[in-house]
């Protein structure tokens, strides 16, 4: 992708913010990259009218592809070889793809075909926790524990391996320092956190929801999403989602209870 095609390729996201959130907030933070923009991007179709695009960088996703795209997309995956640590886009996306992609790219450590999309849309059930907060810059030694404690947990890999954890140590202080992680602290320990992990348009997508596994069971995720939707509203965007596991019972009925409700379908295989 050149620079003077990404304008078009941000309408193709932008006709579903929800479901391209993070895809779409890595183009536009590459857009004034030629480099970075033809690396990690490529789109199918005419400059002005794009009838797909495809970030292939931290992870390979498919932006706004019909069918055709789809497949081209793949075929391209499936020569170039695996560089990427997961294939997510929406299910029916994946699957058609992964057709493709699955015969060259060998077996994944996980299959994840049901992610459902959620979005804050109804009034929540239970009250706002009014200990929510954003974290503070100079907490991030407070919060880097339980990010790496979620990462294992639900990512199923250590953050800290590859590096001794210095890479993602200065993801996670990135989040904190612009104000886009929000904590409840017990004792001055973390026992839930949550990151905003994309901002695309008007959707501020929520990544790293995490309750410490000594505390889960009581209601905290409930009243802590209630609120960090209200603070994510005031403070970065109007509408805010999250992607789920399906199998994640005790997830989904905090969601539901914080006013979350389905909008779609996502799916992720992971290496």
């Amino acid at each position: 992708m050149r620079p003077a095609t990404v304008e078009a390729a941000l309408r193709l996201a932008l006709a579903d913010p929800l479901t391209n959130a993070l895809a779409g907030s890595r183009l536009v933070e590459l857009r004034h990259s030629a480099t970075a923009l033809s690396r990690e991007f490529a789109m199918v179709g005419p400059d002005l009218v794009p009838r797909g695009v495809l970030w292939n960088g931290a992870n390979a996703c498919p932006i706004g592809a019909d069918d055709e795209a789809l497949d081209r997309f793949a075929e391209r995956l499936a020569a170039r070889g695996r560089t990427t640590s997961s294939l997510v886009g929406p299910r029916t996306a994946i699957e058609r793809m992964w057709t493709t992609i699955g015969p060259a790219w060998g077996r994944a450590r996980d299959y994840r075909w049901s992610q459902p999309l959620l979005e804050a849309v109804d009034t929540p059930s239970v009250r706002p926790d009014p200990a929510i907060r954003p974290a503070l810059r100079g907490e991030e030694e407070l919060v880097f524990p339980a990010s790496v404690a979620m990462f294992r947990e639900e990512v199923g890999t250590d953050p800290t391996a590859y590096d001794g954890g210095r890479g993602y140590y200065r993801r996670v202080a990135e989040l904190v320092g612009l104000g886009r992680t929000y904590v409840l602290l017990e004792h001055g320990r973390v026992v839930f956190k949550a990151d905003v992990g994309a901002i695309f348009g008007d959707v501020a997508q929520l990544h790293g929801v995490w309750v410490d596994p000594a505390r889960r069971g009581r209601g905290i995720a409930r009243r802590a999403m209630a609120a960090v939707t209200e603070q994510v509203r005031r403070d970065h965007a109007p509408r805010v989602s999250l992607y789920v596991n399906d199998f994640n019972e005790p997830a989904r009925k905090a969601y539901a209870a914080s006013g979350f409700r389905q909008a779609g379908e996502l799916a992720t295989v992971l290496f």
